[in-house]
């Protein structure tokens, strides 16, 4: 019953997925023409193998990896980075049942032979994707920092980097809360969050587990600043992309920075991978909002070219020779 449960969930998401994307192309905001751009220009393609690698390989495994340490999980650097080609190759080919998330840590958990429980596992890879948004956001204030007096001209951006800036504050005012020493279990924020209320187990779970590394806050402010050099290698990239197919007069790249945080906050919707569809969507309004040409073909590239890399992780995965890996997955979720 739950698997065809599943299957009908994954069904529906492809189905809207696949209806958001010929509504873009039947309405002229997305051509799939531009695509033959990285045939006719061997650059986008180098320009994307290069982001792909020092981005989500290197530097993103080094995030993760010292997210293991802080949580006292062995495994060294080459093992975390061939269990984050693991995770990407999951999470692109099989996404729905099997997350590379929960393959990663099932990873881990065999790896500690014992020596733990699947939670600090589990925690790592859900801290590694709440510091990636801290990073985001952080690096679109940055960005957009440098060209502050043209945006703030501009209503639209002006609200955006507003938005940006608030969303930072917040994230910097619950990272301060989160490190406050309390003595003899006397935490409030822990006991505000014990309540039986939807969504506080999970916060709560966050929440210690970041509590976990308040004797190593440079590990968190290390990781933070990891993103932001991830994302900042992400903008550069769409704005090239922008700048080669549309031309360097009509595409300026510094109105990325207030739109690319929110665009990407969009594509996490789990309907396909990358946020095929509904970051279509997202890119072409967030790009008209500003006055830029082709969201949704500037998008389009930027999101294939990655996820084409992605797949990638399949050869790790052969060569470990993990048995069962899809059912184990699911059992670990379950648990």
């Amino acid at each position: 019953m739950r698997i065809k449960k599943i299957w009908l969930v994954n069904f529906l998401k492809i189905f809207i997925v696949i209806l958001l994307l010929w509504w873009m192309a039947a309405s002229g905001r997305l051509s799939w023409e531009q695509l033959t751009i990285v045939l006719r220009r061997p650059d986008v393609l180098v320009m994307s193998l290069a982001v792909w690698c020092i981005g989500p390989v290197f530097l993103g495994t080094w995030r993760w990896w010292l997210l293991l340490y802080g949580a006292g999980l062995h495994c060294d650097f080459v093992r975390a980075m061939r269990l984050q080609l693991i995770g990407f190759f999951f999470n692109t080919a099989m996404p729905g049942a099997v997350g590379g998330d929960i393959v990663k840590a099932i990873y881990i958990v065999r790896d500690q032979k014992g020596r733990t429980t699947k939670t600090p596992a589990m925690l790592s890879v859900l801290l590694d994707r709440i510091i990636g948004l801290i990073g985001l956001f952080l690096m679109g204030v940055t960005s957009a920092a440098f060209s502050y007096e043209t945006l703030v001209k501009n209503p639209v951006t002006a609200q955006l980097m507003t938005g940006l800036g608030c969303v930072v504050a917040l994230s910097f005012v619950f990272l301060a809360i989160v490190f406050i020493p309390y003595k003899n279990n006397r935490d409030p924020v822990d006991r505000l969050l014990s309540w039986q209320v939807p969504t506080f187990k999970l916060l709560r779970g966050i929440y210690t587990a970041l509590r976990s590394y308040r004797t190593k806050p440079w590990i968190i402010l290390g990781t933070i600043g990891i993103s932001v050099l991830i994302q900042m290698l992400f903008l550069y990239f769409m704005g090239y992309i922008g700048r080669v197919l549309y031309g360097d007069t009509a595409f300026d790249p510094a109105l990325l920075a207030p739109i690319f945080p929110f665009g990407i906050l969009v594509t996490a919707l789990p309907l396909a991978p990358g946020g095929l569809g509904v970051g279509h969507a997202a890119f072409d309004r967030l790009f008209s909002m500003v006055g830029l040409p082709g969201g949704a073909n500037v998008f389009n590239v930027y999101v294939l070219t990655q996820l084409i890399l992605n797949l990638l992780g399949v050869f790790p995965y052969l060569y470990m020779k993990s048995d069962h890996i899809g059912s184990a997955s699911e059992k670990f979720a379950e648990t």
